[in-house]
């Protein structure tokens, strides 16, 4: 027989069963935005500073 405090102990046990998976993949799906967006942003920053012409005229 399971007193009040072994069902307690069942039931936190159990949510924490369940919702330990739920918080590692909000944190990985918040680790994967991030390096998106700093992928992103390289990329963005590449291609600006490729696509610019010199400032400086270019002698032969």
């Amino acid at each position: 027989m399971l007193t009040d405090r072994d069902e307690r102990a069942l039931l936190a046990a159990t949510e924490n069963r369940i919702a330990r998976p739920l918080r590692i993949g909000a944190a990985l799906a918040s680790v994967r935005r991030t390096l998106a967006r700093r992928s992103h942003a390289r990329t963005q920053q590449r291609e600006s500073v490729a696509c610019h012409p010199a400032h400086t005229p270019i002698h032969p």
